[in-house]
């Protein structure tokens, strides 16, 4: 049986952002109810300013200074010296009792010292999916890679530090692309299998998102990165209700590899598995990652850790 989760989880610190992506809902619906009303207030434009006014404020409150701001990292230096955090860590699935619009994983080290936490937030179609140290700041964000990437059944993400652009920042972009044709992970129950292909591009700048894909987008990978997974038996329990199943169930248990793709040798490696959340977590079933990378490892340790925790921001 899965052992009880102990680990403190912090909370999430917060400031202020600044909107993006939230125009284009809202464009849409102007357009349609100025055909649909020929231009005279009605309640379709009401419903159109409710709708606008809640996304944003919504937005504004989930999101708050979750984004990449190189100048805000041009006098900091880059924690672990320059790699963001160590070769060995623990990823840590961290909820809450209730709501929770923001998936969160925090990153601790061998000795159990929290360096910062993942998070994703997927609003309509805006994403925010990156790293934050545990002084709000961020150092790294994943992008789509492109406006028609975010309605693909695979993954398409530019990765990027944040402070590419800045004096003395990244010059390197990371093209992470699924292998769909090759993979079981569309088409099994049992063992399954998901490829990524890991790409590295020149770039100085911060790459904004395109409307389609570059046609060479994730070509000349230098690592696959292969999650392999089974089924294994969870328990849970809950507090705000009552428990179905008997507090039983199955779940997808997935170990990660990262192989070079020009001599096979193994980059990094990382294993899962599941407990049970604290009360104040409504007895959850939550996953946790242990991570370990090769010494003489080519890809940033931050690079693994994104890989790493990638299956638990896309798990549903």
């Amino acid at each position: 049986m899965p052992r009880i989760a102990t680990i403190e989880e912090p909370l999430l610190p917060g400031s202020d952002i600044v909107v993006s992506g939230s125009d284009y809902c809202c464009s849409c619906l102007y357009i349609l109810c100025s055909i649909r009303s020929g231009g005279r207030w009605n309640g379709c434009w009401r419903l159109t300013a409710f709708f606008c006014f809640f996304s944003i404020a919504f937005w504004i409150g989930v999101t708050r200074n979750l984004y990449c701001n190189p100048e805000a990292l041009r006098h900091v230096d880059p924690p672990f010296g320059g790699e963001m955090m160590p070769g060995k860590l623990l990823l840590v699935e961290r909820k809450y009792l209730l709501i929770q619009f923001t998936k969160l994983v925090d990153v601790y080290t061998e000795n159990m010292t929290h360096i910062g936490y993942f998070y994703d937030i997927n609003l309509f179609v805006i994403m925010r999916f990156g790293f934050s140290d545990t002084s709000g700041r961020i150092w790294f964000e994943a992008r789509y890679a492109s406006f028609l990437s975010r309605f693909k059944p695979i993954i398409e993400y530019n990765l990027q530090r944040c402070d590419a652009g800045g004096v003395g920042g990244s010059a390197t972009l990371y093209q992470i692309k699924e292998v769909w044709w090759a993979e079981t992970y569309w088409r099994c129950l049992f063992s399954c299998q998901r490829l990524l292909n890991l790409a590295r591009r020149p770039e100085s700048e911060q790459v904004m998102e395109k409307l389609i894909p570059a046609w060479d987008f994730g070509e000349k990978a230098e690592a696959q990165v292969s999650f392999d997974g089974w089924i294994v038996p969870t328990f849970h329990g809950r507090i705000t209700g009552p428990v179905e199943g008997y507090g039983t169930g199955l779940r997808q248990v997935w170990s990660m590899n990262i192989t070079n793709l020009s001599d096979g040798t193994q980059i990094a490696n990382a294993s899962q598995h599941f407990v049970i959340g604290t009360p104040d977590q409504n007895l959850r079933v939550l996953s946790r990652w242990k991570v370990v990378e090769a010494s003489n490892s080519h890809l940033p340790n931050w690079v693994v850790g994104f890989m790493a925790v990638l299956d638990d921001i896309e798990e549903d």
